[in-house]
């Protein structure tokens, strides 16, 4: 019986960890950001920190500072963290309205390998409709890639991507991975923010600006 009961520790124990390395992570990621269509100084980061479904993504831009984004992958919820002389607000979002189909993009899996931070990574050849040419991207299978909070149908989270903007091409490549378990008061809006929605916030704004 003792052999069983090692034996069903050992299965189950297995299965945690996979499940860890694929559909749960709690760590940070910190993403170096560069334009690739035309020359740009501007040094750009995201650091994305996760634990389990809460996510909370920090840009941070030498021009405009920063700029947070947090939100919950189960309950599709998310709110843009905005900070104003009069008043700090948590900016409902229609984030989760927003399809990442394959209708965007498509992609194929490709031959080869390479390391980025690290971490061996496989190659995918992706066509996306806003980008004149198809762009390599590169993930690991194993993380989920709704961490990265874009492209969420790719086959594991990516390391080296491409967006395309009105303000031009970025290519986002990962610096580091840390496993941790980031303390949850990270991903609660601070007290002194006022929870508005998108609408009321641009009412609020348009009222400031006229006054």
């Amino acid at each position: 019986m003792k052999y069983l009961t090692l034996f069903l520790a050992i299965i189950f124990s297995f299965q945690y960890v996979f499940s860890q390395k694929n559909d749960v992570f709690s760590g940070e990621l910190t993403y170096e950001i560069e334009r690739v269509d035309k020359k740009d100084t501007n040094r750009t980061f995201m650091i994305i920190y996760a634990k389990d479904s809460l996510l909370k993504v920090v840009n941070f831009n030498s021009n405009s500072g920063k700029q947070q984004l947090i939100k919950h992958l189960r309950l599709n919820r998310s709110y843009i963290l905005l900070e104003t002389p009069k008043q700090n607000f948590a900016v409902r979002t229609n984030e989760h309205l927003v399809i990442d189909s394959i209708e965007n993009y498509t992609f194929k899996k490709q031959m080869g390998m390479r390391k980025i931070a690290g971490i061996p990574v496989k190659k995918l050849l992706v066509h996306h409709k806003e980008i004149s040419e198809a762009v390599t991207f590169y993930y690991t299978k194993s993380i989920s890639a709704k961490y990265a909070n874009v492209y969420k149908n790719l086959p594991g989270l990516p390391l080296l991507f491409y967006i395309p903007t009105k303000d031009g091409l970025f290519k986002y490549t990962l610096k580091e991975l840390k496993n941790n378990n980031p303390p949850l008061e990270l991903f609660m809006i601070p007290k002194e923010f006022k929870i508005v929605s998108f609408e009321d916030f641009s009412n609020e704004f348009l009222k400031s600006s006229e006054e």
